[in-house]
């Protein structure tokens, strides 16, 4: 058990009070939101204003929570619903927090990692977060990325790496692969492409295919999600197994009704399977199997790529 002395106390410069917030106070407080808050769901914001609106609403042991700047990090919510109906509201409020409470801010409505990586100053949005989570995720195991990283404990180490290659998310957004046709899988997949290709670059290695890193992942990922590339011309010698997953997505679909969708482990292992054989540019010749041995090199083991980051920030 841990025991502190009065001077050692981590919390001693928080300020906790019961405040009476008016609609003037809570724009002001809504003025200082920080900068990646999440958005507002509206149907939380509904059900908090009809709470006040009818009188329900009580006062609650989850605080409006503010940082030694002042800045909003707790209760985006509550307060923009005071604004919005026109009624003040009591609220215990939290002043002087440390931005660490982020973790377990919020009772009312849990935060995603993505939320929390936000939270911490990590610009990444629920799609990136599955993207690397599903990159870094041990294919053995019997569950995908998502789930093998949802720990908050996990947050820093998912952080670090999303940043360690965020030239590849950059590049997916440049490219305007951020739509529902774009599967996570296969952008997973994609990035491992991308890392492992960059390693080896550095290392004078050159594939079969003559593409380098970048145009070898736009090109899996616009034949896997978009079936005919755009940015590449579809090489059958070498792009094959990029369009046997896309068909075997497709065939998933059409023929396991109610649940053909392409999100489970043996889909994210025969997506790991087809990625590496196209980004060597091996041929098809038997079927793809969801394999459960990783042939990529982790994620974690390989050089960052993104030239503002350096693998000592990590030490």
């Amino acid at each position: 058990m841990n025991s502190f002395s009065l001077d050692q106390d981590p919390y001693r410069d928080v300020i906790v009070e019961k405040v009476f917030v008016t609609p003037e106070m809570a724009a002001d407080m809504a003025s200082r939101n920080y900068e990646h808050n999440r958005d507002i769901i509206k149907t939380n914001l509904l059900d908090i204003q009809r709470m006040m609106k009818n009188g329900t609403f009580v006062l609650s042991p989850d605080a409006l929570v503010f940082d030694q700047n002042g800045i909003l990090l707790n209760g985006n919510h509550r307060v923009t619903s005071v604004i919005e109906t026109g009624l003040g509201q009591w609220f215990i409020v939290m002043r002087n927090v440390s931005h660490d409470i982020g973790a377990i801010t919020d009772t009312g409505k849990s935060r995603t990692m993505s939320d929390r990586l936000n939270f911490r100053g990590i610009s990444i949005s629920r799609k990136q977060c599955s993207v690397i989570r599903h990159a870094l995720c041990d294919i053995s195991s019997p569950t995908v990325g998502t789930m093998q990283y949802s720990k908050n404990y996990q947050d820093e180490f998912v952080g670090q790496q999303f940043l360690r290659f965020k030239d590849y998310f950059d590049m997916v957004a440049s490219s305007n692969y951020t739509g529902p046709k774009f599967n996570p899988f296969f952008l997973g997949a994609g990035l491992k492409i991308y890392a492992q290709m960059r390693n080896k670059e550095q290392k004078g290695h050159s594939f079969i295919h003559g593409m380098n890193a970048v145009d070898r992942a736009k090109h899996w990922i616009e034949i896997t999600c978009l079936v005919h590339p755009d940015s590449n011309p579809y090489n059958s010698a070498y792009d094959a197994a990029a369009s046997r997953i896309y068909l075997a997505k497709k065939e998933k679909r059409e023929t396991e009704a109610g649940a053909g969708y392409w999100n489970d482990a043996p889909s994210l292992r025969k997506s790991i399977n087809a990625a590496f054989k196209f980004m060597n540019g091996e041929p098809i010749v038997r079927n793809l199997i969801a394999i459960t041995s990783d042939p990529f090199t982790p994620l974690s083991k390989l050089p960052a790529t993104a030239l503002d980051f350096s693998d000592d920030e990590q030490d």
